[in-house]
């Protein structure tokens, strides 16, 4: 039974424990806020995925991620089909997309996309988000890891835990959710110190550049600054001119000029999803079937892989290189080169598990995605056995042990009133900015203690709900 002709569960399954409706196959991998897994509907034999979340994530976040894929019905968008509730965990039962990511594809396959491909992937993409733009929707995460792709060859948008709605009294978000290295401008001024002057928002323009990143990811095998620290990005993406190709002359005119035109800086100036159909890069892509050869391939590599030579390691592995919406397993290591010229040596990504690092920044407020970042020991003016630390992290460094922490606090509450920021030089902005992130950890610990004090109870009436609906369902 194809995923389209598969509307809905029925009201009848949807009372019985989620056991009893599926059989859970195999783990796929890591989504937002839960485990991802490959399931079979045993009364049809459909294939499903199902996301397992525990009830201790983010309530809110995951009631936004089922109203929204519940709102969606869109063939470039992964559908929903329903939701259960079982032993502290939330069900999410979505459309299985057998061929994995896009990032799943070149890290299996051991290459990047050849133009053409990008081309037909980039089409598919851009129907989803001018469809979800329509419904003044923005996703938020575009990037290679969100793109899936079934075994026909459509691209289809996943992984809905971070979009956000627009409504009327809204016109712009000021909230920093997504992966940074694939964050339009707007959407990282938005984070800072500037944004409360400046009134910085963001609207679905940023998810256009998004698209834009993602493109080069897809040709090089990385975005744009992957190969440095998630902080350091977020200071040069605002600063920086847009991104390019590192060898623009491997790529025609007309993808280079669909790039750049994502990659405008000004959102206001960026064109929308509708407008970018029409772009003559867009507009000749090739049929969603000419990708399923490269599907093809990238499951035959993942059939040829060693198993886990333990549980442990498996789990490990799992943890090092967990992507956000992905539907397949995927290698620990890999060497993605250019599909049409692997040995050049440009263009490439290694991901080792004994070098990978994953670092937290806060002010990103997802970073489950680390993926494509390119992290190596090729630092020798570090000496072994030591963290590797940035220079502007030892400026910080060096600000937060000149200044005690009552000062740095009083600092810090001398802010309700932001006139004086105007008149304030660079550097002592971002001064004043590493020292708000002094206390960010421990004003976010208080705030997700109040949340827990709020969640509990609205738990206890949902178990209640639930006992109430199975009684009068029994006695019906």
């Amino acid at each position: 039974m194809a995923a389209q002709s598969f509307k809905k569960l029925s009201e009848e399954s949807l009372t019985r424990p989620p056991e009893e409706v599926f059989d859970l196959l195999e783990k796929l991998g890591e989504g937002s806020y839960g485990t991802v897994y490959k399931a079979v509907h045993k009364e049809t034999g459909q294939l499903l995925a199902v996301k397992k979340v525990p009830v201790d994530s983010d309530l809110q976040d995951i009631i936004r991620e089922i109203s929204i894929m519940q709102q969606c019905d869109c063939s470039f968008v992964v559908k929903y089909f329903g939701s259960y509730f079982e032993n502290s965990y939330l069900w999410i039962v979505m459309e299985f997309c057998g061929g994995g990511s896009v990032l799943d594809i070149m890290r299996l396959r051991q290459k990047t996309l050849e133009e053409s491909k990008i081309a037909t992937i980039v089409r598919c993409t851009l129907k989803g988000l001018e469809y979800l733009h329509i419904l003044r929707k923005i996703h938020r995460d575009v990037k290679a890891g969100n793109i899936l792709l079934d075994l026909e060859g459509n691209a289809k948008l996943a992984d809905f835990g971070v979009a956000g709605q627009l409504t009327d009294t809204m016109a712009k978000r000021n909230t920093v959710i997504g992966t940074p290295f694939w964050m339009a401008p707007e959407v990282i001024q938005a984070s800072n110190l500037f944004s409360l002057l400046l009134e910085v928002g963001y609207d679905c323009a940023a998810d256009i550049w998004s698209l834009g990143i993602t493109a080069i990811e897809m040709a090089e095998g990385r975005p744009p600054y992957a190969d440095i620290h998630p902080m350091r990005a977020i200071f040069m993406i605002p600063t920086k001119p847009p991104p390019t190709f590192q060898e623009p002359d491997k790529w025609s005119t007309d993808f280079i000029d669909f790039v750049s035109k994502c990659l405008v800086k000004v959102p206001e100036q960026r064109p929308s999803a509708s407008a970018l159909l029409q772009h003559n890069f867009v507009k000749n892509a090739m049929p969603v079937h000419t990708l399923q050869g490269m599907i093809k391939e990238s499951q035959e590599a993942l059939l040829a892989r060693p198993p886990a030579e333990s549980d442990s390691d498996t789990e490990e592995e799992e943890d090092e290189i967990q992507d956000v919406g992905t539907m397949v397993k995927r290698p620990t290591s890999t060497h993605i080169a250019p599909e049409d010229d692997i040995d050049s040596g440009t263009g490439t990504m290694i991901c080792k598990s004994d070098t990978m690092v994953t670092r937290e920044s806060p002010l990103v407020a997802d970073d489950s995605d680390m993926s494509t970042l390119v992290i190596s020991n090729a630092n020798s003016n570090h000496e072994a056995g030591k963290d590797y630390k940035p220079d502007f992290m030892e400026h910080f460094d060096k600000i937060n042990n000149n200044k005690s922490k009552e000062n740095l606090y009083k600092q810090v509450d001398s802010f309700e009133n932001f006139g004086f920021l105007k008149q304030a030089s660079y550097q002592d902005l971002q001064d004043r900015l590493a020292n708000l992130d002094v206390f960010m950890e421990k004003d976010l610990e208080e705030l997700r203690k109040r949340y827990q004090t709020k969640r509990q109870p609205i738990l206890e009436a949902i178990e209640a709900k639930k006992r109430q609906q199975k009684l009068q369902d029994h006695k019906r």
